[in-house]
């Protein structure tokens, strides 16, 4: 072995910390506790936030439900009426115009 190998194994501490060979016994109700009551505790915490909202606004939240129609998020709310023709002068509909 070299001499810096020698020197850097001895900086290191090789060996067992302490409590890893004779770890303390694990009470079986703090294991199912701990493994089984927080995964159900997550789980609750994110149903409440998801369907808390809709049961407020008062919505149905059984399935098979007709889906929305006409429903545009963001969009104007008086219809398409509101919306700019492709024939007005700033109008950027139409798609690809064609301009050279």
């Amino acid at each position: 072995m070299s001499m810096l190998a020698t020197a850097v194994i001895n900086l290191i501490p090789l060996d067992v910390p302490v409590g890893w060979s004779d770890p303390p016994p694990v009470n079986m109700v703090e294991a199912v506790l701990l493994l089984g009551g927080i995964p159900l505790l997550l789980f609750t915490a994110i149903s409440v936030a998801v369907y808390l909202p809709s049961i407020v606004r008062g919505e149905s939240l059984a399935p098979g439900q007709p889906p929305v129609e006409n429903q545009w998020l963001g969009g104007p709310r008086t219809g398409t009426a509101e919306l700019k023709g492709p024939e007005s002068e700033d109008s950027d509909s139409g798609g690809a115009s064609g301009r050279w």
